[in-house]
């Protein structure tokens, strides 16, 4: 197997794996949150269903595996590009729902002020880190 990496400048690489590793572990600890405690994430809300939480701590479970989709394309961004794209698009999405709730009124901006950094980061790290990798091929 050849090693691709060595084709993209350490000054690209070596920020493009360290925003990816603090956002996976942004987004495992924010998983580890909803498992372990629940009640915790929403406090502000009030008292919750069970059900409710138990939704919570599924999401939780989810909320972690992206700690590996980060792993992976910072380990190898060339041959695993695919799983940048759905973690771009899964950022988008999560930005668009998390304004949408704050349009509805479902929690407050600040609330989603949490999520929407880490998220905008993850989106523009990606984009531009593909981005220049294109150019550089050119």
């Amino acid at each position: 197997m050849k090693n691709t990496e060595k084709k993209i400048p350490s000054s690209l690489l070596i920020p493009f794996r360290i925003i990816c590793y603090l956002c996976g572990s942004y987004f495992f600890l924010m998983g580890l949150l909803l498992i372990i405690s629940p009640q915790l994430a929403t406090k502000n809300a009030g008292v919750q269903h069970p059900m409710i939480l138990g939704i919570l701590r599924g999401t939780g479970g989810a909320v972690i595996i992206s700690l590996v989709w980060y792993i992976l394309i910072a380990l190898k961004p060339l041959e695993l590009r695919f799983i940048a794209f759905i973690i771009a698009f899964a950022n988008v999405l999560a930005i668009v729902l998390d304004l949408v709730s704050v349009a509805l009124g479902e929690y407050t901006l600040s609330h989603a002020m949490l999520d929407i950094p880490v998220e905008l980061l993850s989106f523009f790290t990606i984009v531009i880190f593909y981005y220049a990798v294109n150019r550089l091929k050119r």
